[in-house]
């Protein structure tokens, strides 16, 4: 989804798009006007097409009809487009419409111009460890959501996170194969789904998951993002798999030296077999690749006096109180940083968390308030 969108087609006109799914496009022409095919994956072709009644360009995925016949399978995509449709998070797709017509189960979702992750590293090799933890820290929150409301991902690779042009925020997409906890189970849950290189030991050998295994996932697309491989390799997909249940992962300090021994640590630590090494939450990742980059980054220099010093508990609490009340005069200083920019706006998440950073305020609670004060409204 790199590409500038086509000029408008008229929505009356017969597409040659797709030709497999032409009653759908009939069936759609009074809202949506197909132009072409973006890809096709495991789970559904998608295509990009015209909102003719909204003026906006739109992703529209469908179930290829070899798998629409069957049931299961019918079932485990129309889940997805549930799944996602409840979910209303900054950096977590959207949906706008999911149906089934003309015997074509299918969910328009917004059109995001950008790259994924796999297409970032694959043409420019590893990132820079700021912008990989910024993403990651995206993510950790967006699953964090998504998990607080019983809902496990499942396939979190590269290719299912976007990174928007302008915004530069990342989006999780894709809840193909997510599976709601307290939902009823299928048949299909039992059997293992995902990308192999980036599934946990427990999802492997079919074993009830938690948000856990995401962080898993998570782990692995951050070993990519900042060392430009990938922890385990294989002849075949057997192999591949055995190595995530049964070989430990090579530290990432191992084959890329240059990234900051905190941030390796959090990866590795996501990486660890037993789902109770790893972070608990994606709350609790993201705090701690917060901090990681916080304390990887040069410090001040302070002088010797200051170092040396000492002070009695009633002079650290004036210290202290006097300190909140800078706090809190540089707090009213945050507008004054933003209309710098632009008085009117709009602003970029990267704007907000300068000027934030600006003033103290920990780049995580941006992030947080992003997602409770404005989940909807973003997009």
């Amino acid at each position: 989804m790199t590409s500038t969108p086509t000029t408008p087609r008229d929505p009356l006109m017969p597409s040659t798009i797709g030709a497999e799914f032409s009653d759908l496009w009939t069936a759609l022409a009074s809202q949506y006007a197909v132009e072409r095919e973006l890809g096709r994956g495991g789970m559904g072709v998608v295509f990009l097409a015209r909102d003719v009644r909204l003026d906006r360009f739109v992703a529209i995925k469908v179930l290829p009809p070899h798998l629409a016949a069957d049931t299961e399978l019918r079932e485990l995509f129309l889940r997805e487009a549930r799944t996602a449709g409840r979910l209303s998070h900054p950096n977590i797709v959207a949906v706008f419409r999911a149906d089934e017509l003309a015997g074509h189960p299918f969910f328009a979702m917004p059109f995001i111009e950008g790259e994924n992750l796999g297409e970032r590293v694959s043409a420019r090799g590893p990132l820079a460890a700021a912008d990989a933890v910024r993403w990651l820290r995206e993510v950790a929150w967006a699953l964090a959501y998504a998990h607080a409301r019983g809902v496990v991902h499942r396939d979190v690779k590269p290719e299912n996170i976007m990174i928007e042009r302008g915004s530069d925020r990342a989006i999780v997409t894709d809840f193909g194969i997510a599976r709601v906890e307290f939902g009823p189970t299928l048949a299909q849950d039992a059997l293992i789904v995902g990308t192999a290189s980036y599934m946990s030991p427990e999802q492997i050998n079919g074993e009830p998951l938690d948000g856990r295994s995401d962080l898993y996932s998570l782990g692995v697309v951050g070993f990519l993002l900042l060392s430009g491989r990938l922890p385990f390799g294989g002849a075949n997909v057997s192999v591949l798999l055995h190595a995530h249940i049964s070989r430990p992962a090579p530290p990432l300090a191992s084959v890329a030296p240059t990234v900051p021994a905190p941030i390796a640590g959090v990866i590795d630590r996501c990486l660890a077999k037993e789902r109770d090494g790893r972070y608990p939450t994606g709350e609790s990742l993201a705090d701690a690749l917060e901090k990681a980059l916080r304390i990887s980054e040069p410090l001040p220099t302070r002088t010797g006096e200051f170092d040396a010093r000492t002070l009695s508990s009633h002079e650290a609490m004036l210290v202290l109180q006097r300190a909140a009340a800078l706090q809190q005069a540089a707090l009213q200083d945050v507008s004054s940083r933003l209309t710098g920019k632009t008085a009117l706006g709009p602003y970029t998440v990267r704007d907000l968390e300068s000027a934030a950073t600006d003033v103290g305020i920990p780049v995580r609670l941006v992030t947080r308030a992003l997602a409770e004060v404005m989940p909807a409204n973003v997009r």
